[in-house]
Formats: structure tokens, sequence, C-alpha cells
């Protein structure tokens, strides 16, 4: 009887031994499965042609230095505005706008720092060269400005600041002009008021004897000067000499 049960505890053990084998086989054969994992091919997905002309215009604006160039490249991507909502793609158009706005601010600011370069101040307003180089570029940006109105402003309030900054500039260059001449017109009045009026001596005749006049000498009032920045010197005039007139005597006799 004994002997039985230690055959059927032996029997129990050599089961439980390969039941525990074969799970374990099994548990390390599911793990090696999910471990390999099928290779997938990533695709790159190839921009679209709207985006790679979004991506063009922005390199070529941001290589481009001249004002000018960098308007005629944000007017080129306008063109496609149309197109590109036609596509009613949400991201696309956010994409569209987002490089429009960008390049709008970046003309605007490269505008005023333009503008703010060009001015007359007080020390500059003896030189004429300047003032005449200031106006004509002033006035090549507002036209250019007015050109371009639709395509850098989106909204008229962005037009009509940039246009009263070269306004406010232009005048200042007008006011030095007209500064400039008034201090010559001046200098030409004072040099005139300066010119000495002498009145000839008349002899006066009395029967029988001359009586000599002297000469007056007077000088026009001198006008205060206006321009502080020039000095006017004044040269005193020569003295003049009176003429000696012919003293005729007359003799009488009574008769």
């Amino acid at each position: 009887m004994r002997k039985n049960n230690k055959v059927l505890v032996g029997l129990l053990i050599i089961v439980l031994l390969a039941v525990i084998g074969l799970s374990a086989y099994a548990y390390q054969k599911h793990k090696a499965l999910n471990n390999v994992k099928p290779k997938v091919t990533e695709t790159k997905k190839e921009d679209s042609k709207f985006e790679k002309i979004i991506k063009e215009s922005s390199s070529n604006f941001n290589k481009e230095n001249e004002l000018s160039k960098k308007i005629d490249i944000l007017k080129n991507l306008l063109t496609y505005k149309d197109e590109i909502s036609k596509e009613n793609k949400d991201k696309l158009n956010e994409q569209f706008n987002s490089q429009v706005k960008e390049m709008r601010e970046k003309i605007k600011n490269s505008l005023k720092d333009k503008i703010s370069s060009l001015i007359v101040t007080n020390e500059d307003k003896t030189n004429t060269e300047k003032i005449t180089n200031v106006k004509k570029e002033l006035t090549e940006l507002q036209t250019l400005v007015d050109k371009e109105k639709e395509t850098i402003f989106e909204k008229d309030e962005d037009y009509n600041d940039i246009s009263q900054l070269i306004k406010t500039n232009l005048a200042t260059t007008e006011v030095t002009q007209t500064a400039t001449t008034t201090n010559n017109s001046n200098t030409t009045t004072e040099q005139a008021q300066h010119t000495q009026v002498v009145e000839v001596p008349t002899p006066q005749r009395s029967r029988g004897t001359t009586t000599y006049t002297p000469p007056r000498v007077q000088n026009s009032p001198t006008a205060p000067s206006r321009n502080s920045d020039s000095s006017a010197t004044v040269t005193p005039p020569a003295p003049v000499t009176p003429t000696t007139p012919a003293v005729s005597e007359t003799t009488g006799t009574s008769e």
C-alpha cells in the first residue's frame, strides 16, 4: 500500500513538472511572437504645390534686402490667395495667412526705419544737398506706398500711419528751405540799410559875403540782425573832404 502511494506521488510530481515546463515553453513562445513586429515602411508625404510656393516665397523674401523686391515677392504670393482658398484646407489657409501677415509686418517695419532716417535737423539747415536728397527719397517712398497700398497694408489705418510719418519728415525740409531763404533776404536788406546818405553842402551867399555850411552825414538805422548764425562787418566810410566853395568878394562903392 505504501509502495503504491509512493508511485502515485512520483507520477504527480512528474505531471506537475511537465505542466510547468509546457507552460513556460508556451509563455516564451508567445513572448517571442509579440516581440517580432512587421516592418512598416514610412513614406514621407510630399508638400503640395501651394505649400512649396509658400515656403519658396518665405525663403526668397528673407534673403532679399531691397524693399521694392520684398514687396514684389509678397505681391506674387497674394496672387495664389483664391486658389488656396478653393483647396478648402484649414492647415494650408492658416499657413498662407500667417506668411502674408509676417511679410507685411516686416515691410512696415522697414518703411518706418527708412523714414526715421530721412529727416533734416537744425544742424543740417545749411546743407542744401542733404535737404534735396531727403526730400527726393521721401517723395519716392510716398509714391511707392500709394502704388502698393493694397499689397502692403491690410487696414487703412496702417497706410495712414506710414503716410503721416512721411509728411511729417517732408515738413522739416520745407521749413528749413524757407528759413534759409529768409536768412539770405535779411542779410541783403541789412547790407542795403548800411548805405550812407551824404548831403552835398550848398554855399549860402549873402551880399558881400559867403557863408559855408558843413556837410551832414546821415547813416540809415541798422535793423537788428535776425540771423544769429551770421555776422556782418561794416566798413566805415571814408571821410568826405568838403569842397571849398569859390568865394567872391563884392566891393561896392556907394555913389
